[in-house]
């Protein structure tokens, strides 16, 4: 039986993208976190003090979905919630050193993957991509 969509361009990208996706998350592990969990470190790290809100957006989930997670980040001491001086609805999320400290030494684990992922790579198809 031949596929007539087994080589399109999509399900490539699908297959690709799930293979980095089982890759990392089996590098994460051993840290007790998700790679979502870890997007939304590496989010903070650039951002501490960032509303629930505005990383909500950055990380594209559901405010329900963000409140989970942060709930779990701050049962692992990672990040710290703190009230908005300007508006007490609003909760403000900063990374804590020990979240720092794991960005930081996860960091060091996937720098060797995300080198292997650009090689071969011209800079111009890192740019087409990218667009």
């Amino acid at each position: 039986m031949k596929c007539d969509d087994c080589d399109s361009l999509g399900r490539l990208i699908y297959f690709t993208a799930q293979e980095i996706r089982n890759f990392a998350e089996r590098i994460l592990k051993p840290y007790d976190l998700t790679l979502e969990q870890f997007h939304v470190l590496k989010n903070l790290s650039a951002n501490s003090g960032a509303s629930q809100r505005e990383l909500g957006t950055v990380v594209n989930k559901t405010p329900a979905n963000m409140t989970r997670m942060l709930d779990r980040l701050e049962a692992k001491s990672l990040i710290l919630r703190r009230d908005n001086p300007d508006d007490r609805r609003v909760s403000l999320i900063f990374l804590a050193p020990g979240g720092q400290s794991l960005v930081d030494e996860v960091f060091q684990v996937l720098k060797p993957f995300s080198t292997a992922i650009h090689q071969g790579i011209t800079e111009q198809e890192n740019r087409v991509v990218r667009t």
